[in-house]
């Protein structure tokens, strides 16, 4: 096992990584090994043996885990490893067999080996024998159950454990800026967002396509929700067959097949940086909420073109007083003119809402994002989004204060707050 992959084994503190980085270590020194001091090779091999019993049991423990179907951790092995010779490596048991005579003879040695409860020289030897080979065959069991449900289970307990607040925070800046969402504006952007992640070259390690899987690629059709002046890279068309062998469709539904990209997550870990593992999870969480506001916007469409006086109908229904017109002019007139720069601007709304008497008050951002919806307004921030700003703010308007900015950037979010206000008060 080289010395990279132990690195990065010590620094992702996986244990079991640790120990069996550390059992490979050991037993190839021992095989290297003179021998000119035969106490020397007897320390060596007691402690091999008692570090190949710590590993059996961590092994157990993690084979157990795999039979309940919890994957946690990526467990790095070779095929060389599921066999008895690689553990030997040729040089460890000959060399014991070897000094067996001079090493009976030791009186420290049958007092040390007393200690430790090994009847003679004999038991120590069958021992670390049988505990080569019981490693090889833990590892070989261990790789056979990583089936492919193993590893989409291990993909969703690292997708569990991912922070996407700054992906939720990223979509909802391009919504805001974006003006109205239509189906194939979140074409455009989803294919956008697929081909920045292939320039990365993550899937570098995925085996080169064929030249069959290389015609399945449509190009001019995928430039066509490109930016007229986007730059692809040379081996765009093939990092796409190869993006290809871990997605399926669905209709127009882009679907990751977590089995696959688990598999390649899992087997590939070490060798990927940390950068590269979050944007493996950083895309699936673009094309979750992609989709999710294309099964929004697609019906909507449909209904609109059937008839122009259903959606007036419906609006009208929607907005049952003038107050809640005026908030929605409001909101609509503050986005075109760019106050509302970004949608957690929505909580410095909020906010001076809760503090004006003739307007409605929210007792949380859940009340208010749905009060906001139900006026007809599209784009709209998460609470977790309000919630994450709003605990920055302290104090009454217009003497906000906040913790998490500069002086400009808290006059800017009190500037929001007051022209929602002066717009309201002049539609009155």
């Amino acid at each position: 096992m080289n010395s990279n992959l132990i690195d990065d084994a010590e620094e992702a503190s996986f244990s079991l990584n640790d120990m069996l980085a550390s059992f490979d270590e050991n037993t190839s020194a021992y095989a290297h090994m003179p021998t000119k001091n035969p106490y020397s090779h007897f320390c060596f091999a007691l402690n091999i043996e008692m570090s190949a019993e710590e590993l059996i049991e961590a092994l157990k423990g993690y084979l157990a885990d795999l039979e309940q179907g919890i994957c946690k951790e990526v467990l790095c092995i070779e095929k060389k490893m599921v066999r008895k010779e690689y553990w030997e490596k040729g040089g460890l048991l000959h060399n014991l067999q070897t000094m067996k005579e001079r090493l009976n003879q030791e009186k420290m040695i049958n007092a040390i080996l007393k200690v430790q409860n090994g009847a003679n020289y004999e038991t120590l030897i069958a021992c670390v024998d049988n505990c080569y080979e019981e490693v090889a065959r833990l590892l070989g069991e261990i790789h056979q159950k990583m089936s492919r449900h193993m590893y989409g289970q291990f993909y969703k307990h690292m997708k569990s454990e991912f922070d996407e607040e700054p992906v939720v925070m990223a979509y909802d800046e391009w919504e805001m800026n974006v003006g109205r969402l239509s189906y194939e504006r979140l074409k455009e952007k989803r294919t956008l967002i697929v081909a920045e992640f292939l320039k990365k070259n993550v899937l570098r390690f995925v085996s080169h396509p064929t030249n069959r899987e290389l015609e399945l690629v449509d190009i001019e059709g995928i430039k066509t929700f490109l930016p007229s002046n986007y730059a692809m890279a040379d081996d765009f068309k093939e990092q796409c067959a190869k993006f290809c062998r871990f997605i399926s469709w669905q209709d127009d539904r882009l679907v990751l097949d977590y089995d696959a990209y688990g598999k390649y997550l899992f087997q590939h870990y070490y060798m990927l940086k940390e950068e590269e593992r979050a944007a493996l999870l950083a895309l699936d969480k673009w094309l979750q909420l992609i989709q999710h506001d294309m099964e929004k916007v697609k019906p909507e469409e449909q209904e609109e073109a059937t008839s122009e006086s259903v959606e007036t109908e419906t609006d009208d229904d929607d907005l049952t007083t003038a107050m809640q017109q005026r908030i929605k002019n409001c909101i609509y007139e503050m986005t075109a003119e760019g106050t509302l720069k970004h949608l957690y601007d929505y909580t410095w709304v909020m906010m001076v809402m809760n503090e004006t008497k003739e307007m409605p008050s929210f007792d949380t951002p859940t009340s208010f994002v749905s009060y906001i919806g139900a006026l007809g307004v599209k784009k709209l921030p998460t609470k977790s989004t309000i919630n994450k700003v709003q605990s920055k703010a302290f104090g009454k308007f217009p003497n906000w204060e906040f913790t998490d900015c500069d002086q400009s950037e808290a006059i800017r979010r009190t500037n929001v707050a007051k022209r929602f206000l002066n717009i309201y008060r002049k539609s009155q």
